[in-house]
């Protein structure tokens, strides 16, 4: 569960895609091990994940996005059995810093996930949540609004992802596996005008959260402004679905900068959502 505060509210709670049995089961399909890790007072537990290395058995764990600290004996204990010889803990929030210090655990300096993100409440209003946008996101969604927002197919999806990515995408079949495993609660959909597309987008749904997990823009797209139109179309399903949060996945953040993230973090900020901060990546050779 991700835990924040509104600013001038109750402190939030929701539950983040990789602390799933879908995000499990995606990372299955990739060759990678599942085990199960008590928190600190074993009262909570949580998913790391086991990579392995191809060299005498060795493996590195990814613990990402728990709200609570592990059991480090128990820790101890399955990275030994696993033959763990680097381990990564990536938490939404620290309970304890002197425990994480005294099991060797160091803040790296490259974090493997966002540090930052955007995330709005959507139990506000609609009308406050269209208040909260940006003059700018206003003026492209009024400006967008003959646009076509809808569901595309995999291939159609991946094909145009693939096309119009100036920087990344996920292999086909990797698609495909998120996309099984999160049945039902991962979407594919995109921005068009006739036979031109602008935007595409994959959102994944969680319990109570729909999080904007991957994107393309091409370049009909980038000077339509469509993607605003996109996004806030799917801002207001998630609501019509009684989901509480919408987060967007990760924007810059000046303990860790990367200039590259400078645009689509303001293009993010224009949604108006709150900005909430993780602590880093804890790292630990053995």
């Amino acid at each position: 569960m991700v835990s924040f505060k509104i600013t001038g509210e109750i402190e939030k709670v929701m539950e983040d895609i990789r602390q799933t049995e879908g995000w499990a089961g995606y990372l299955r399909d990739k060759g990678w091990k599942v085990v199960s890790i008590p928190s600190e007072d074993k009262r909570h537990k949580m998913n790391a994940f086991i990579v392995p290395l191809g060299l005498f058995g060795f493996t590195l764990m990814k613990l990402q996005r728990s709200s609570y600290d592990p059991n480090w004996t128990e820790l101890r204990k399955i990275k030994r059995k696993l033959k763990t010889v680097s381990s990564i803990i990536e938490p939404i929030r620290v309970q304890d810093e002197l425990g994480f210090k005294m099991a060797g655990y160091k803040l790296s300096r490259f974090p493997y996930l966002a540090t930052n993100t955007f995330i709005l409440d959507l139990t506000k209003s609609e009308k406050v949540l269209w208040n909260n946008l940006s003059e700018n996101a206003k003026r492209h969604v009024k400006k967008n609004r003959g646009t076509l927002v809808e569901e595309c197919d995999q291939k159609k999806f991946f094909e145009l992802w693939k096309k119009n990515s100036k920087v990344w995408t996920m292999k086909k079949k990797e698609l495909g596996s998120l996309v099984k495993r999160f049945k039902g609660k991962a979407r594919l959909v995109v921005s068009r005008t006739d036979k031109t597309y602008h935007s595409g987008l994959l959102i994944i749904y969680s319990a109570d959260c729909a999080n904007y997990y991957q994107t393309w823009t091409s370049d009909e797209g980038r000077k339509s402004g469509a993607h605003y139109k996109l996004v806030w179309d799917e801002i207001l399903r998630a609501k019509s679905r009684g989901i509480k949060f919408f987060d967007l996945e990760g924007v810059f953040d000046e303990r860790w900068p990367q200039k590259r993230w400078l645009g689509f973090t303001e293009f993010k900020r224009r949604f108006g959502g709150e900005l909430v901060s993780f602590p880093g990546s804890y790292f630990k050779w053995l």
